[in-house]
């Protein structure tokens, strides 16, 4: 399985030029990919839906979630009303069914005199051929870690307590209209990617990895794993965006961690301001 992170800047290349297309074949390859910075609603484009232009082009299942909107609708000359929300937020896009899914908020706190927004994640159950996987598509603040860090926390609650808080429903409905499918499975193993805006040499790190020690990463059951490191390279020494070092990052369940075969970025395509991250799995 190709799995691939991709932060696609609303379709904006490092080039200026707005091409959702190119986004769309940089991707082709992937099976499943978690998709940060993508909006649906604005004006700019059209009130274009990015996530689903992209799954089109590619014949994949996607879902998205705008973690931050706000109204975006118009009056006509005839005084209809046109509802319309603009969002800004993260996808999964799967060439294979997704059972179901849901958008999670991320703490924030407001800032007096800086921009930020509202940040979220996206959990996706996918339904592949070796097995049922989590999938989590998510972008963190780019402010700093006094805004990171408690996202950091909300977002690994969310991710080991999976289990615990169970799927979108649970049980029977009382009556024969709505939900009488059984209550839908949570996948254990978990894939956790998108821009985190940290690198490993940032303190959110070692929350997601354990601690470094002089024996490498203190890694626990409350941890997750770097597929990064685990397919066979050094924590640092590569850019995801230009300056910045690795910041968009592909974390998994330990049991994940061995199927890690390879992982690269490409640094050929400009289709973003960041480039994709893959991760090649043995599944």
């Amino acid at each position: 399985m190709l799995f691939c992170t991709y932060n696609i800047h609303y379709g904006v290349g490092a080039d200026g030029r707005y091409d959702v297309a190119r986004i769309a074949d940089a991707v082709a390859g992937a099976d499943i990919v978690a998709i940060q910075e993508a909006v649906s609603g604005w004006p700019q484009n059209a009130f274009a839906d990015q996530t689903a232009e992209i799954a089109g082009r590619l014949n994949r299942y996607h879902w998205y979630h705008g973690a931050m909107e706000s109204d975006a609708s118009e009056v006509g000359a005839d005084g209809r009303i046109a509802s319309r929300r603009r969002s800004f937020g993260n996808a999964v896009v799967s060439r294979w069914p997704i059972a179901w899914a849901r958008g999670h908020l991320l703490p924030k706190t407001q800032l007096v005199d800086r921009f930020d927004l509202q940040r979220g994640f996206v959990e996706a159950a996918i339904d592949t051929p070796s097995g049922a996987l989590r999938v989590y598509s998510v972008h963190l603040s780019h402010v700093g870690p006094q805004q990171r860090l408690p996202q950091v926390g909300a977002l690994m609650d969310a991710v080991l307590g999976a289990e615990r808080a169970g799927g979108p429903w649970d049980g029977t409905g009382s009556d024969t209209f709505m939900f009488q499918d059984r209550r839908p499975d949570v996948p254990r193993p978990a894939i956790l990617a998108g821009d985190f805006n940290f690198t490993p040499a940032h303190p959110e790190y070692p929350l997601v990895c354990g601690e470094m020690s002089d024996r490498g990463r203190l890694a626990t059951t409350m941890h997750l794993a770097d597929a990064w490191v685990a397919a066979g390279n050094s924590e640092e020494g590569v850019n995801s965006f230009p300056r910045e070092g690795r910041i968009d990052h592909v974390f998994v369940t330990h049991d994940l961690a061995p199927r890690a075969r390879k992982a690269w970025i490409d640094h050929s395509t400009n289709a973003s301001d960041h480039w994709p991250v893959f991760v090649e799995f043995d599944l």
